[in-house]
């Protein structure tokens, strides 16, 4: 079984990436490339809310923030599959938080089962999923990666969900393959 990493946090906000002030576009850090930056990256919430720490990812609108923890319970990715870049989150009154890193995934592929998965596909070709399914053994030998039909969808194994679980990291959901919000399919 394999899961889309997802998040919950106790209010409906987002974290920002800050196109003005970060050296590039948060879409070409979806494209599976290493980066180095001289300076943290730049995120963007309307409030550092007191129990920010307490989490382990946020969300976000970029690349996905997880917390330090979080980080050094999947530390042995790193250069293989993962890379991680030091990040600061500023709210409207200017305080700031550093506890957090933002998730770089190396590892883009192709791995939407197309025969078992409900998905539309628009002209651009966007996939716009309903159902997911991933095909047999294409994360044989990965432990997280991103799917390339729809680059918004992380995707781990059972192994990397169980270390999760284990750690007892807050706000982490997983979902499962096949799981539907939609009640017409």
């Amino acid at each position: 079984m394999n899961y889309q990493l997802s998040e919950f946090y106790k209010r409906d906000t987002s974290f920002v990436f800050d196109l003005k002030q970060n050296p590039i576009n948060w879409l070409e850090l979806r494209n599976g490339k290493a980066y180095n930056f001289d300076k943290p990256l730049i995120y963007n919430v309307d409030k550092i809310d007191s129990y920010l720490d307490d989490y382990d990812i946020l969300p976000s609108i970029g690349i996905t923030l997880i917390s330090k923890k979080f980080a050094s319970l999947i530390n042995h990715l790193i250069n293989k599959e993962i890379q991680f870049f030091d990040v600061i989150i500023f709210d409207n009154n200017k305080n700031s938080n550093i506890n957090f890193v933002a998730l770089n995934l190396l590892k883009v592929i192709p791995i939407l089962d197309k025969e078992k998965s409900v998905f539309d596909v628009d002209e651009d070709n966007y996939y716009d999923i309903h159902k997911f399914y991933i095909k047999s053994n294409s994360l044989e030998d990965y432990s997280i990666v991103r799917m390339e039909e729809h680059k918004s969808y992380i995707i781990v194994s059972e192994e990397f969900k169980k270390r999760c679980e284990e750690a007892n990291l807050k706000g982490v959901e997983f979902i499962e393959e096949g799981h539907s919000i939609y009640t017409d399919i």
